[in-house]
């Protein structure tokens, strides 16, 4: 193998990847190349699943990003007002973090363009580019890179100065991209550049999907992010059985000529053949922009990525003492003290806390839930399986008795498991923000959780159907009839709809499972004693409600929690602030204040009225 894949887009390149880290590593094995790149649009949150899989097939991961970079972050100006075509508002550049301090830089870099930079993408510019520098691979990107961007608008002397600027800043980390799918006269003047300023050239797939068999798919998701609802003038699902390809069906729906499309490129990861081969066709054969893709394979190190790290921002000299002072003072006060029921299982908890290393993060919510009701902010009694605790009750975690309703401690806390507890907290709604401010000021680093939202169930027919113009009346027909993508391909009521059209369930197949969005996770943020870019990439997400972007750690909660980050949840329920409305109402217009915690739980009047039907 004479080349390694350094520009490669998977489906957490959300607009147009489509294959898996481990697909990429599975394809890269196959044909022999020692490395495979992650270079994800503005993101980074494939980089850990990449490394796993790399290292376990032995083969040596790249973490990187293809980053949007502009000349001011701070610039929101629209490139529609600009007079300077070069000016716009982000172009692309490849960035490949060299070592552990490369990817602690590539990480602030990205954090920076979400929060300073963002405007409609996530950018970085020069300067901070410059800033961060060490330990970073710096390739001029594809078609939309500043170096080809200046080529297409004929600007060689915006380009010459570029290229001076980098290589002097840079110095021998920073190479010239060139690709089979630009245009022969791009290729051409970007290579002759290379050589007049004595640059590397490198040649690169950019590629979003592993192997050509994953075409068809790339192309369906890439309109049903674009064109899904452009179909053309008279189109219709009837017309495309005239046609046996897939792509040529596509065609005529959306138009043979549509803006974005792949199906005239091979983008998918290129064997060493198939790249001679392409680059053939335009006349390129020189052989050392293959080599000096293996010449950054070289200088790629270890990024020595470990997992559940300690990252409690709250450092206590002797957590496991403080925990039983806190737990004995809440049992005096509810006086349950001098019950030696209570003593011994109190003690059982503890000692399962103290051999996991628990009570830091015990601790950690018992602060927050006080303040909050310290604060009058209602914080409800308890959910799930943290309410089996009695740690948890004399805490003031939760306010249910687990002796007393025979709840177990160890459907919380398994021994034979080191999973980390999870305490689910109810928090009035109106004023969850307070809660969470309060988490900012007490320990800094503090951060939302990512959600990535995948190809599933019912929504998969939704999809492939709009994509291919099925009739509407057909689908809402049969999604009344299931819940699930394996309902939907065995059920019987069904199976007329999976006749008439059975590209749903073909491509279907193909497309569940891979990542069609991101959110927020409703409840939980997670705090670290130290910068989170540091351990997790950083981006931020529009708030529910607002317009507001919030920090969140660009990973899944489990792939957060594996990293050490402590994960608090906090869930805004909207019932506990008509409750606590509702409370002070009565108090302002009776006169009588409602201890909800002293209210008869087993009042038979109350359950003989839910019986009844009165339950508005």
């Amino acid at each position: 193998m004479s080349y390694a894949g350094l520009h490669v887009h998977t489906h957490y390149s959300l607009f147009d990847g489509i294959a898996t880290p481990q697909e990429y590593v599975d394809r890269a094995v196959a044909i022999g190349m020692p490395a495979i790149a992650i270079t994800d649009h503005g993101s980074l949150s494939g980089h850990r699943e990449m490394y796993r899989a790399a290292k376990e097939a032995g083969i040596k991961p790249i973490l990187g990003i293809e980053g949007y970079i502009t000349k001011d972050r701070f610039d929101h100006e629209d490139k529609k007002d600009k007079n300077d075509p070069l000016d716009l508002n982000y172009n692309h550049l490849i960035i490949l973090a060299k070592n552990a301090k490369g990817l602690e830089n590539l990480n602030k870099l990205n954090e920076l363009a979400w929060t300073e930079g963002f405007f409609k993408k996530p950018r970085m510019d020069w300067a901070i580019l410059e800033q961060y520098k060490e330990g970073l691979i710096i390739t001029s990107g594809c078609l939309s890179g500043y170096l080809a961007k200046a080529i297409e608008a004929d600007n060689l002397a915006a380009a010459k100065m570029h290229l001076q600027w980098a290589k002097n800043t840079f110095g021998d980390d920073y190479y010239i991209e060139v690709m089979p799918h630009n245009p022969k006269e791009i290729n051409d003047v970007i290579l002759a550049l290379a050589d007049e300023f004595e640059l590397k050239p490198i040649v690169t797939p950019d590629c979003h999907h592993s192997d050509p068999s994953q075409a068809e798919i790339q192309e369906l998701k890439l309109i049903l992010n674009t064109y899904s609802n452009k179909i053309e003038k008279d189109a219709t699902f009837a017309g495309t059985q005239k046609y046996d390809n897939i792509m040529d069906k596509l065609d005529y729906l959306y138009g043979a000529d549509r803006q974005m499309s792949f199906k005239n490129f091979k983008i998918h990861l290129l064997s060493d053949e198939e790249m001679h081969e392409e680059m053939g066709k335009q006349g390129i054969t020189r052989q050392d922009m293959y080599d000096n893709t293996l010449e950054i394979v070289d200088k790629i190190e270890d990024y020595n990525i470990v997992d559940h790290l300690d990252l409690l921002p709250a450092q206590y000299q002797d957590p496991d003492s403080e925990l039983r002072e806190l737990a004995i003072e809440g049992l005096t006060a509810k006086g349950l003290v001098d019950k030696q029921e209570y003593i011994d299982r109190l003690d059982e908890e503890l000692k399962i806390i103290k051999d996991k290393n628990f009570g830091p993060y015990f601790l950690v919510v018992r602060n927050m839930i006080n303040w909050a009701k310290k604060e009058d902010i209602m914080v409800g009694p308890g959910r799930g399986s943290a309410a089996g605790s009695l740690l948890c009750y004399s805490l003031g975690i939760t306010d249910i008795d687990p002796i007393v309703h025979g709840l177990l401690f160890f459907r919380f806390i398994n021994p034979e498991r080191n999973d980390f507890p999870d305490i689910d907290t109810d928090i009035q709604d109106s004023r969850r923000d307070e809660v969470k401010d309060y988490l900012v000021r007490q320990y800094r680093h503090v951060a939302s959780i990512a959600t990535f939202l995948s190809f599933k169930d019912k929504g998969v027919v939704r999809d492939i159907a709009r994509v291919l113009n099925i009739p509407l009346p057909d689908v809402n027909k049969v999604m009344k009839l299931v819940d699930t993508w394996d309902e939907y391909c065995t059920s019987k009521t069904t199976a007329w709809f999976r006749e008439k059209y059975p590209e749903i369930e073909h491509y279907g197949e193909q497309l569940r499972g891979r990542i069609r969005g991101t959110g927020i996770h409703a409840a939980g943020v997670v705090t670290s004693k130290e910068p989170i870019f540091k351990f997790a990439p950083m981006e931020t997400r529009t708030a529910p409600g607002t317009k507001e972007r919030i920090p969140v750690v660009a990973v899944d909660m489990a792939e957060a929690e594996r990293i050490g980050l402590i994960k608090i949840d906090a869930l805004g329920l909207k019932t506990l602030s008509v409750i606590q409305d509702t409370v002070k109402i009565i108090e302002q217009r009776e006169g009588k204040k409602i201890d909800l915690h002293k209210i008869n739980m087993e009042d038979a009047n109350i359950y003989r009225m839910l019986s009844d039907g009165y339950t508005k």
